[in-house]
C-alpha cells in the first residue's frame, strides 16, 4: 500500500514537472533569449519582424492553448510576450526594448524554437577623407544597447591631429562644433577634463607650448609627426639664480595658487595672475626680475610671473628687482626628444600593450568617473600607429545606456587599440565630422567644453 502511494506521488510529481516545463516557453540568459513552442501534427510557424518598435511575430495555423494572453519579463531586452487567437490561427508577439538581430530558428517534429541574441555589434565604416575612416556601431551587450562612433586616423597621411582651447584661450568654453569650425577641421572630439571656467584640469601642451601641468601623474597622449605615445606623465620645475644655484621648485603652471605653492603664470593664463594679496610675486621679463608685488600682478608679454604663498613666499622673498633667474619646466618622460608637440592629459588608463588595465585609483580619480555606466570619450593607439577617437552615447534608456570603464577598455581592444585612455565624458562627449555632430549628447544638446582634439588636413592628402 505504501509502495503504491509512493509510486502515485512520483507519477504526479513527474506530470507536474512536465506541465511546468511545457509552460516555461521563454528562458532568459545573459546573452540570449530562447523561446520554445510545442508543435502539434500539421502545425506550421512563420516568423516576421518589425523594427520600430522592435517586435518578433510568430504566426501559426493552430492554437497554442498553454500560453497566457500577456506575460511581462524583468529583462533588459524583452519586455512582454502577447498571445492571441483568430479565425486563421494564433499569433505570438515578442515586444523588445531595443533593436535586436534576427533569431536562429530550430524546428523539429515536436517543437519550434527561436534563439534570440541579446549581444551583437553591427558596424558600418566609410572614408571621410584620405587617412580618416568613420565607423558607426549599433551594439548591445547583456547590460543593454549602445551607439558607438569612432574615427580611425592614419598618422602616415599628411594629417595633423592637434589640440585646441575653447575660444583660443585658457579660460572659456565653446562647443566642439564651434572649435572644429574655427579650425576648419575634418573631425573633432571633446578633449581633457576642465573646470567650470574652462581651464584644463591636467596636462595640456599645444604646438610645443606647455599650457598646464599634469595632475597626479595621470595618463597622457603625446602626438608628433607620424607618432603617438601614451604614458603616465610627471612634472618638475625649478627656479635657478644667475650663479646656477637653485632657489626653489615649482608646484604648478597657469592655475590658481594654493597654500605653500609656487605657481608660474604665462600670458596663456591671461593678462593678470588674479591672485590675492596673501602671496608674493616676482614679475620677470627677459630673465630679469622687474617688479616685486603682493598679488594680481600684470603678466608681461614675453615674460612671466612667479607667485608664491607660505613657505614658498619666504624663498621667493630672497629676490630683488634686478636679479636674474631662469625657470625650467620638464615632463617625465621627456617626449620632446621624440618630436612630440601636442600632449593631452586624460585618464584613467584603459589598455596597456593590448590588455585591459584600469588605473583609476592610482591616478586619484573619484567615483563619478570610475563607477557606473556613462557616456564616454576615449582615445587609443593601434599597433600600426593609427589613432582611434571613440565616443559612446549614454543615459538614453533603450537607445544607448553608456559604458563602464572596463567595458570601454574592452571596446577599444575590439577596435584594435594596444594603448588607450579615457577622456572627459558625460555630457561633454561629442564627435563632429565636418559640420555635423555625429553622436547624441546626453544633455539633449551640445555642451560647451574647455578644449578639443581636432583632425586637420595638411597640404597634401596623400601618404608621405
Amino acid at each position: 500500500m505504501l509502495q503504491s502511494r509512493a509510486l502515485l506521488i512520483v507519477v504526479l510529481l513527474m506530470l507536474l514537472f512536465v506541465e511546468t516545463a511545457s509552460a516555461q516557453t521563454v528562458t532568459l540568459y545573459p546573452e540570449r533569449i530562447v523561446l520554445t513552442l510545442s508543435k502539434d501534427t500539421g502545425q506550421v510557424f512563420t516568423v516576421s519582424y518589425t523594427m520600430n518598435p522592435m517586435k518578433i511575430i510568430i504566426d501559426s495555423n493552430l492554437p497554442l492553448p498553454y500560453l497566457d494572453p500577456s506575460q511581462f519579463f524583468d529583462d533588459v531586452a524583452l519586455r512582454e510576450m502577447r498571445y492571441s487567437e483568430g479565425a486563421s490561427g494564433s499569433r505570438v508577439v515578442l515586444d523588445f526594448n531595443y533593436q535586436i538581430p534576427e533569431a536562429v530558428v530550430t524546428e523539429v517534429e515536436t517543437f519550434f524554437q527561436l534563439d534570440i541574441p541579446k549581444t551583437y555589434a553591427h558596424t558600418t565604416r566609410r572614408m571621410v577623407d584620405f587617412g580618416v575612416i568613420y565607423g558607426h556601431q549599433r551594439r548591445a551587450d547583456s547590460f543593454g544597447p549602445n551607439v558607438v562612433n569612432y574615427l580611425e586616423i592614419d598618422l602616415w597621411y599628411d594629417l595633423q591631429v592637434k589640440l585646441a582651447l575653447a575660444q583660443d584661450r585658457l579660460f572659456g568654453s565653446e562647443q566642439v562644433s564651434g572649435i572644429a569650425g574655427r579650425m576648419e577641421a575634418i573631425a573633432a572630439v571633446n578633449g581633457a577634463f576642465f573646470a567650470a571656467t574652462g581651464r584644463p584640469l591636467g596636462l595640456l601642451m599645444i604646438d610645443g607650448e606647455l599650457i598646464s601641468e599634469p595632475y597626479a601623474s595621470r595618463t597622457a597622449l603625446g602626438l608628433g609627426p607620424k607618432l603617438a605615445v601614451m604614458e603616465r606623465v610627471g612634472f618638475r620645475g625649478e627656479v635657478t639664480l644667475d650663479d646656477g644655484s637653485r632657489l626653489t621648485t615649482l608646484q604648478g603652471l597657469n592655475r590658481p595658487r594654493l597654500q605653500d605653492e609656487l605657481i608660474l603664470y604665462t600670458r596663456q593664463y591671461g593678462t593678470t595672475t588674479n591672485t590675492n594679496a596673501f602671496g608674493l610675486e616676482a614679475v620677470v621679463l627677459d630673465g630679469e626680475v622687474v617688479r616685486i608685488e603682493q598679488g594680481n600682478s600684470t603678466i608681461p608679454p614675453g615674460g612671466f610671473v612667479l607667485s608664491a604663498h607660505g613657505v614658498q613666499r619666504e624663498r621667493l622673498g630672497q629676490l630683488a628687482v634686478g636679479d636674474r633667474l631662469d625657470v625650467t619646466v620638464a615632463l617625465d618622460p621627456a617626449w620632446d626628444d621624440l618630436g612630440v608637440t601636442q600632449i593631452i592629459g586624460g585618464g584613467p588608463r584603459l589598455v596597456r600593450d593590448g590588455r585591459l588595465e584600469i588605473t583609476g585609483e592610482e591616478e586619484l580619480f573619484r567615483d563619478d568617473i570610475l563607477v557606473g555606466r556613462a557616456p564616454r570619450t576615449a582615445i587609443g593607439i593601434t599597433d600600426d600607429q593609427k589613432l582611434l577617437l571613440v565616443t559612446v552615447n549614454g543615459r538614453q534608456p533603450n537607445i544607448s545606456v553608456g559604458m563602464t570603464l572596463e567595458e570601454l577598455g574592452n571596446l577599444l581592444i575590439e577596435l584594435g587599440a594596444i594603448q588607450a585612455m579615457n577622456l572627459d565624458g558625460g555630457g561633454s562627449t561629442t564627435m563632429v565630422i565636418r559640420d555635423f555632430v555625429l553622436n547624441l549628447p546626453s544633455d539633449g544638446k551640445e555642451r560647451p567644453v574647455g578644449n578639443a582634439i581636432v583632425v586637420v588636413a595638411g597640404d597634401s592628402s596623400q601618404p608621405r
